[in-house]
């Protein structure tokens, strides 16, 4: 009887797992949207060795609602962290972009300098498709996610010089 009541228990807490790894963590509304997007604590990530990525700004400029699943992930890759395995309806990522001037994130394991860290998240509505993406500054804290890249200097065009040189005209003399 004892072995009976231990099985019971064990489906109990198996059942209560599985049902809060489906939980969506942030209020998600039919459309995909929320009033207050959650973020997971952001050195808990599940993937790439809790150190997140360096994503490209093409890649970035690539996000758009109405991309499927598979296209977000042909893009950023899979989730960072681990996001449940039913009816999930948002994805967590840990981005960190090359920012001269910024000192080490205390909490960042690697110990380098000139990196902001920044969380992204992809919400989607009833039907899979992306709607909402919200930016989370992790490191330096109110930090712009992404940091606006510095536009490069172009050289501007010089004006044309022209130099003449003046000879004088011979001078004739009279005799």
């Amino acid at each position: 009887m004892n072995t009976l009541k231990m099985i019971k228990s064990a489906l109990a807490v198996a059942s209560v797992s599985l049902l809060a790894a489906c939980a969506t963590k942030s209020n998600i509304t039919a459309e995909g949207t929320t009033d207050d997007p959650v973020f997971p604590k952001p050195y808990s990530l599940t993937f790439n060795n809790d150190r997140g990525t360096f994503p490209t700004a093409d890649e970035l400029a690539q996000m758009r609602p109405g991309l499927t699943k598979d296209d977000i992930y042909k893009i950023l890759g899979r989730p960072h962290y681990d996001e449940g395995m039913i009816g999930v309806r948002e994805w967590d990522y840990l981005f960190h972009f090359y920012t001269p001037g910024v000192p080490v994130d205390p909490d960042n394991t690697s110990g380098v300098d000139g990196i902001t860290t920044c969380q992204y998240k992809v919400i989607f509505d009833k039907d899979k498709f992306a709607r909402s993406f919200y930016w989370n500054p992790v490191f330096p804290e109110g930090a712009a996610c992404p940091p606006v890249e510095p536009k490069p200097v172009v050289p501007q065009p010089q004006p044309e010089v022209i130099i003449r040189e003046v000879v004088p005209a011979p001078q004739r003399i009279r005799r």
